[in-house]
Order: C-alpha cells, then sequence, then structure tokens
C-alpha cells in the first residue's frame, strides 16, 4: 500500500494545479479521480495526498470542498475501472506497476516488455479525458420544448406550466435525445443537464440510475446569470432544477421588489471560481435557500461567507423540517406555502 501511495503521490504532483478562470474546478475533479479511481486509494487515504497538492491550487480549496470531491469522484467510474493507474505498467513517476517476465517460453519479449519498451513519455492528465471543449461539440442537438412537453415538465415538477414556459422562453430549457431516450434539457453556455421526460432515470457510466445527468464536458457552477439584468434582488437555490423551482415560487408572489432566481448546479458550486458573477451581484440582496440536507447547509454557509466577503447584503434561509429543496415547499398546503415563500421574497432591513 506503501508503494502505491507513492506512486499516487507522484502522479498528482504532474498534475497541474486549479487556477481560479482556469477550468479549476474540473482540475480539482480530475485530481480526485486519480487518487480513488486510478490507485483505488480511500477517500481517507486520498485526502492527505490531495491537501499537499491543494497547496499550489489558487486559490486553495477548503478541506471539506476537497472532502466533497473525493467523494464524488469515488462514486463515479470515470470511464475506467478502479486502479486504472495503479495497474499501468509505468507509473507517470517513472516507476514500473507489475511485474512481468521480459521473456515468454520461447524466449521472446513478453508483450508487456514491449509496452514498456514503446511506453516513451509518461502519460499526462490530458490523456485521461478528452478536452471539455471538445466533448460539448458532441451534445445532441437541442430543440424547443412543445406545449406538451411544457405542460408534461409542469405535471411531472408540480409546477406551474407558466414557470416552465418562462424559463424555456428565455432559453433555459431544451429537449433533446440522450441515451435513447427524449430528456428535458437545462442549459445555460456550457453547463446541460439532461432529465427524462417520463420521469424514469437515465444512467450512469456503469450503469447505475441516476435522475438527473449533466452532459459530457458540462461546466458552470451557476446558471440563471442571463436573468440577472438589473434587478436588485436575486434568490439562490440548490440545484439546476431548482431554476424552476424558483421560478414558480415567485409567480405565486406579489412582491415589492424585482426578482432573479440564480441556481447553484450542485452543491460544491463556488462562487470563488466565478469572480465576475460575484462582481455582479455586489449591491444587491440575495437570499440563499440551501437544500435541507447536511451538504446544502455546509455549500449555504460557504455562499454566504463568499458572498458578504464581496460586500453582498445575503441571508441564509433555512427549510423547515418536513421540506428537503424548495420544490417540497411549493406542494404544501397553501396556508404553509404562502408563508414560508412570503419569508423567502422580503427583503431585509
Amino acid at each position: 500500500m506503501k508503494f502505491n501511495t507513492e506512486r499516487a503521490s507522484a502522479y498528482l504532483a504532474r498534475m497541474p494545479a486549479s487556477i481560479s478562470g482556469q477550468r479549476g474546478d474540473a482540475a480539482a475533479f480530475r485530481a480526485a479521480v486519480a487518487l480513488v479511481r486510478g490507485f483505488d486509494l480511500s477517500e481517507e487515504e486520498a485526502l492527505p495526498l490531495l491537501s499537499h497538492w491543494n497547496k499550489d491550487c489558487r486559490p486553495p480549496w477548503q478541506e471539506k470542498d476537497l472532502r466533497h470531491k473525493l467523494h464524488c469522484a469515488a462514486t463515479t467510474s470515470a470511464g475506467k475501472p478502479a486502479g486504472y493507474l495503479r495497474d499501468a505498467e509505468m507509473a507517470p513517476g517513472g516507476k514500473a506497476g507489475n511485474k512481468t517476465s521480459s521473456k515468454d517460453k520461447s524466449g521472446k519479449a513478453s508483450s508487456s516488455s514491449q509496452s514498456r519498451a514503446e511506453h516513451t513519455a509518461p502519460q499526462t492528465p490530458a490523456s485521461l479525458a478528452e478536452d471539455p471543449s471538445r466533448l460539448r461539440k458532441k451534445w445532441p442537438e437541442f430543440h424547443p420544448l412543445t406545449q406538451e412537453d411544457i405542460r408534461t415538465v409542469a405535471e411531472l415538477r408540480g409546477l406551474l406550466p407558466d414557470a416552465v414556459d418562462l424559463a424555456h422562453r428565455h432559453g433555459f430549457l431544451r429537449v433533446a435525445q440522450v441515451q435513447g431516450q427524449r430528456c428535458l434539457i437545462i442549459t445555460e453556455g456550457t453547463f446541460a443537464q439532461a432529465r427524462r421526460l417520463d420521469g424514469q432515470p437515465l444512467k450512469r457510466s456503469d450503469g447505475t440510475p441516476i435522475k438527473a445527468r449533466n452532459l459530457p464536458g458540462a461546466q458552470g457552477a451557476f446558471i440563471g446569470q442571463g436573468w440577472l439584468g438589473e434587478t436588485t434582488h436575486v434568490l439562490l437555490v440548490e440545484g439546476a432544477i431548482g431554476l424552476i423551482e424558483g421560478l414558480a415560487a415567485m409567480l405565486l408572489m406579489d412582491t415589492a421588489h424585482a426578482w432573479s432566481i440564480l441556481a447553484a448546479t450542485s452543491a460544491s458550486s463556488r462562487f470563488a471560481r466565478d469572480s465576475a458573477l460575484l462582481e455582479r451581484l455586489r449591491g444587491r440582496e440575495v437570499h440563499i435557500v440551501p437544500d435541507a440536507d447536511e451538504t446544502g447547509k455546509d455549500a449555504g454557509s460557504s455562499w454566504l461567507a463568499d458572498l458578504q466577503a464581496a460586500g453582498v447584503h445575503a441571508t441564509v434561509h433555512l427549510l423547515p423540517k418536513a421540506c428537503k429543496d424548495l420544490g417540497d415547499v411549493l406542494h404544501l398546503p397553501e396556508a404553509d406555502r404562502q408563508s414560508i415563500l412570503h419569508s423567502l421574497f422580503t427583503s431585509r432591513p
């Protein structure tokens, strides 16, 4: 195990640091994948190595973010079997992997020896995954929703059709064929997430079910930025689907101010990786509605700290125990629902 850890450390030292504004989030995730998938280390074994690598990141990640990336990496196949770097014939650090005989019974060089002889350069991180921009060029063609699609999404999510239509008219909702199924695509810029229109799960690369799947090469920490405009108030929710739920909640309220809905694409999204957005939010009032689990609460605290440090007037609204996310609030009895939404959309002094 020590030899494997040393190889993993040597490999990680060759990987580029995470730099804000230069796809740093993807760099950090690739580093986590190399450790827990490539070298098949446990998350606890990998954390000290990733923490050492993190010292060169700009800005460095918090430990809870590193743990989250290791956990995400451990639950994805990354399109390769566990231990694919550990079992490689030559590690990037220059040390041999599996020991094999240099000759077979006939006296000829074995295929593994030939493989080592032909190996002229260490494997680089770029060879482990395609460039995101190239992956995005392979996305299926997106199409506008039909009126039937709008009704289907509204019924499936228990939302007002007007909210779905509003998101669609602003270009955030499209449909496309993904894994042979007609899917709703939640998209903005370089980000796109697919959900089946029939409500059934999609599949991860390892075949396990997943309710929503980001398209290959998808990048983006926060969506809904196209709506910001000159609005003075922003509701920040968790999850791409939260963009539609936030709109539905807004349409149910008669607010005194103009509001925009901003959605973090995941609980690991951080403003430190989107300084331009942080600057756009300066001078506005932001109400944060994280999911009601520990990951969501950690995310909400991080967003609050980033926003307040940038001079943004921000507050966190915790949902009642009966509600996991904003979507659950919309399904409460009218009196309870309106009370919660009134709190969310009321400006703070």
